[in-house]
């Protein structure tokens, strides 16, 4: 699920004219993470936007925390025609833009690794996008889009678009790593989980 917010500060929400508050915005994640199913949530933020505080910062921070996005897209601000917000100016500096960025891109790296963890061990149902050869490695999406590199055995082809079971052995801030379960396809697998 991908519902961008742009900025944790309830503030900066308004001076980009957005129709939401944090509040608002946690409420709706909040339905979302009552689901049955285990959901992926994704986002869109951006950083020094003009007049954001340090303290609009650490709401945003605060925000990644709370929520446990899987992934988000982030950018710098940057100023764009035929916006409201080119009136504003753009009074952060590009260093300052720079070093927020990164903060907020090491905090939701670590995140999303807390996040990718607890797949360690499951069978999961992956689509086959193609092969890495030079890896040595199948690639693959699972059903929450996440990126999981596997590896099959010896002489085993896999058509791209087929759907097979891989088991989670490791994982990274943006990726799962694992290896192809032979003899299940992945509908046996489904009823073995049902029953």
């Amino acid at each position: 699920m991908h519902l961008p917010v742009q900025s944790g500060s309830t503030r900066v929400l308004d001076a980009m004219q957005r129709l939401y508050t944090r509040d608002e915005y946690l409420e709706r994640i909040s339905w979302i993470q009552a689901a049955r199913r285990d959901l992926s949530i994704t986002t869109d933020l951006i950083v020094g936007f003009p007049g954001e505080t340090e303290r609009d910062l650490e709401e945003t921070l605060s925000l990644l925390e709370e929520v446990g996005y899987d992934s988000a897209f982030t950018f710098k601000y940057s100023p764009r025609p035929n916006t409201p917000a080119v009136r504003l100016g753009d009074a952060i500096p590009d260093a300052e833009k720079v070093r927020r960025l990164a903060v907020v891109n090491d905090r939701q790296k670590q995140i999303g690794t807390n996040r990718n963890r607890r797949h360690m061990g499951q069978t999961v149902e992956v689509m086959v996008e193609g092969k890495n050869a030079a890896r040595g490695q199948w690639i693959g999406r699972t059903s929450q889009i996440k990126v999981l590199n596997f590896t099959v055995p010896e002489g085993v082809d896999l058509k791209t678009g087929s759907y097979v079971n891989v088991r989670v052995t490791g994982n990274f801030p943006n990726s799962l790593v694992g290896e192809l379960v032979a003899g299940e396809s992945p509908s046996d697998q489904k009823r073995a989980t049902i029953n």
